[in-house]
């Protein structure tokens, strides 16, 4: 299942896109039962995988531009300046992987920009 979606999420970038995407990538949902933010503080909590998946293809940009787009939200791509990414300056369905961007770029690492395509079930 996983490995199908990958597939179209790669050939729904390249067709948005006009290129091939460096990689295609799934991860599950989570749930943490019974607490938040305790299975790393000796708290009691039962994280378990969902059957819903988000799933992304992405691409490495050089110019500090983040092009975003949702196959789940109606129109193009969303285009955002890597430097003038901050807290809160998104406030649209981007906000949270230009937040992610944006905590790459804290943490050090070089962030040079990316062409992403996601879905989500």
């Amino acid at each position: 299942m996983e490995e199908e979606a990958i597939r179209r999420i790669r050939e729904g970038f390249t067709a948005l896109y006009g290129a091939e995407p460096e990689g295609g990538w799934a991860a599950p949902g989570r749930v943490n039962l019974i607490g938040e933010h305790t299975d790393y503080n000796d708290g009691f909590v039962m994280p378990f995988a969902l059957p819903h998946v988000t799933v992304a293809a992405v691409a490495r940009r050089e110019d500090g531009v983040l092009r975003l787009h949702s196959a789940d939200v109606p129109g193009g791509p969303v285009e955002l300046r890597v430097d003038d990414l901050t807290p809160g300056s998104d406030k649209d369905w981007t906000a949270y992987p230009a937040g992610v961007v944006w905590a790459l770029r804290e943490a050090g690492h070089a962030v040079t920009g990316a062409d992403v395509h996601l879905t989500s079930t």
